[in-house]
């Protein structure tokens, strides 16, 4: 298994691919550090929370003005400048990591470059053909996939901190406290992450040599039920309930752990663990039985 991993970061390290995917994951970091603005496909926990600052009717705030002694209102913009501030090194990681989702699209072609490429090469026929089993082949291009999400998911918090600090300030105290209250969106963020590669590499096993195929149904898998609820939320404020389900959505809001009940952390923890586990067992039982050519 380790003979697996090894043969894999090295072809890795080796290519363009990886260089060319992480100047673009430094851009995405450096954009809202350094305009306040961010880079996201489809609905993501940060576009929802600036969407229900609006108030009144249609989404937007009333203004009441006087004109001739008589009352009228007139729609006014909301006020969304706090989504826009570029973040201090303080602010870095809790504003970015509404959007930490973001990784999983870079982690994307890494995890197919390791995976489809093998099927379509005769690699993996190679390897299984000389003893090795497929449970540990499995093993070792889902373990390769897990280190792969957590170190995206360290340098997007780690980066962002000291890019926000070197263009805005840190502006506040670098102590145990601020770190602690890091980490317990870092956790739970991870395990919810890991839940999105194991999504990946379910696609990867499924599909085997049709990278297009995997890459495609995991941008919609990203894409799609967010948008879908978001749109259905029009007709009945019920289909809200469903961003409970959502992975997006649910890595988005860890960020707000703080503020959120023991039973809604637990919520969402648990629907990464669903995704988890189904991904995994559904990987596997795909790649035991399918013809390895």
């Amino acid at each position: 298994m380790s003979n697996i991993i090894r043969a894999d970061i090295y072809r890795i390290v080796r290519g363009k691919g990886l260089y060319i995917t992480l100047a673009v994951f430094l851009a995405i970091i450096l954009l809202p550090v350094v305009s306040g603005t961010s880079m996201n496909s489809g609905i993501s926990y940060s576009a929802v929370e600036a969407f229900d600052s609006m108030e009144g009717a249609g989404g937007f705030m009333v203004a009441v003005i006087e004109v001739d002694s008589e009352s009228m209102e007139i729609p006014e913009p909301p006020d969304l400048s706090d989504f826009f501030q570029p973040p201090t090194g303080a602010e870095a990681p809790f504003r970015v990591l509404m959007d930490s989702h973001n990784i999983l699209y870079f982690l994307l072609p890494l995890i197919v470059f390791v995976g489809s490429a093998d099927f379509s090469s005769g690699a993996a026929k190679n390897t299984l053909s000389h003893g090795v089993s497929r449970a540990k082949y499995y093993g070792a291009k889902l373990i390769l996939s897990c280190v792969f999400c957590a170190l995206l998911l360290l340098a997007y918090a780690v980066l962002s901190i000291l890019a926000a600090t070197v263009f805005n300030g840190f502006g506040g105290t670098f102590d145990g406290a601020y770190v602690l209250d890091v980490v317990k969106i870092f956790l739970p963020q991870l395990w919810l992450c890991l839940a999105g590669a194991c999504v990946v590499n379910f696609f990867v096993f499924l599909f085997r040599q049709r990278d297009g195929a995997v890459s495609g149904l995991f941008i919609a898998f990203m894409l799609v039920p967010g948008v879908a609820i978001f749109a259905l939320s029009y007709i009945n404020d019920w289909f809200r309930s469903l961003f409970d389900y959502e992975l997006t959505m649910n890595i988005g809001r860890m960020v707000e752990i703080g503020g959120m009940s023991a039973g809604d952390t637990a919520k969402a923890l648990l629907v990464g663990a669903g995704y988890i586990a189904l991904a995994v067992a559904g990987g596997f039982a795909v790649f035991k039985k399918a013809e390895i050519k």
